[in-house]
């Protein structure tokens, strides 16, 4: 296979990074061009040790911008950060430009879109404010209203839950303890509730076997997760690691989104959290649906495993820092 240039967007972040460092293993056989909004930070800075040829990039800059940093590339990793601006419009509007440059690229041989699932279709129009999943979906759609040819090289893929969101947010994914050490978490949907999840570490393991398998994966969507888990078992887990007792609480849609606003989130992005957490309550894990390829079962493919995730990482420590 010829060196082949991969044009990753977001190349310093948590979906773009581990893209970007996993083609890096292999410069006889990709060329990573990795854009980043800033490249004097030390992630990029590491990149470009690695071996990437690291652009600034701003998706705001528009279409012309877009075009220059796709020149030669034979296939792009794309993806929109909706919690920059936490606006479905902005994100909408960036992905449309990024679609718009893609179809224009010559070059351009495989397409790789991150995005999730159209809440309002897979709930029958009952759920409406998932905002970050809407937005991904819509450019989705656009690229398959638009661009058949660029839909006939294209691959989408659906991110799950991740498990570092534990690390990150402690105070919304993780149990807290009350005076008598009890840990606790409540959430709006029941124990048994699942969801995928997985670890963002393993993107580039997944986009790599995309690429190296091409047409295999051309106008097909795949969900990335290693495991279905529910919350319960997940904090169970946990007490079962470190020998705590923790207790799983359901509460009302409002008292959730209450909660969240407590936290310092808008009304709006609480109930766009409240109702992501519905759509699992009510219509079970959505990104095991027909016609849809499960990441966990393609061969070959190892994906870290949430028991996997508790060895590596001291998550009692993330517990009590909050």
């Amino acid at each position: 296979m010829s060196r082949r240039t991969v044009v990753v967007i977001g190349a310093t972040g948590s979906q773009g990074g581990p893209v970007a460092r996993e083609l890096l293993q292999s410069p006889e056989l990709y060329h990573v061009r990795a854009l980043t909004r800033d490249p004097s930070k030390p992630a990029a800075q590491e990149l470009a040790e690695l071996g990437a040829e690291v652009q600034a990039f701003d998706l705001n800059a528009g279409i012309d911008a877009l075009l220059r940093a796709f020149t030669n590339a034979d296939a792009v990793f794309a993806m929109t950060d909706f919690w920059a601006t936490r606006s479905a419009q902005a994100e909408v509007i960036q992905g449309r430009t990024i679609i718009d440059a893609a179809a224009q690229t010559s070059t351009l041989e495989h397409f790789i879109w991150s995005s999730l699932p159209d809440p309002e279709k897979v709930s029958g129009g009952i759920l409406k404010n998932i905002h970050h999943w809407k937005s991904k979906s819509l450019v989705a759609d656009y690229i398959q209203q638009q661009y058949p040819g660029l839909w006939g090289k294209t691959t989408v893929v659906l991110f799950p839950n991740y498990f570092e969101n534990c690390l990150s947010h402690p105070q919304r994914y993780l149990s807290q303890p009350d005076a008598q050490g009890v840990y606790h978490m409540y959430l709006p949907h029941s124990p048994s509730t699942v969801m995928p999840n997985g670890s963002i570490r393993d993107t580039g393991k997944l986009v790599r076997l995309i690429l190296e398998d091409g047409a295999t994966y051309f106008t097909k969507t795949v969900a990335f997760y290693s495991e279905a888990m529910s919350e319960a078992e997940k904090q169970a887990m946990i007490g079962k690691k470190y020998g705590l007792q923790t207790v799983y609480h359901v509460i009302s849609p409002d008292e959730h989104q209450k909660k969240l606003e407590s936290q310092g989130l808008s009304p709006e992005i609480a109930l766009d959290y409240t109702e992501q957490l519905l759509m699992f309550e009510k219509f079970g894990n959505v990104c095991d649906a027909a016609g849809i390829i499960q990441a966990k079962e393609i061969s070959g493919l190892c994906l870290q495993s949430w028991a996997e995730f508790l060895e590596e990482n001291d998550i009692l420590a993330n517990m009590k820092a909050v």
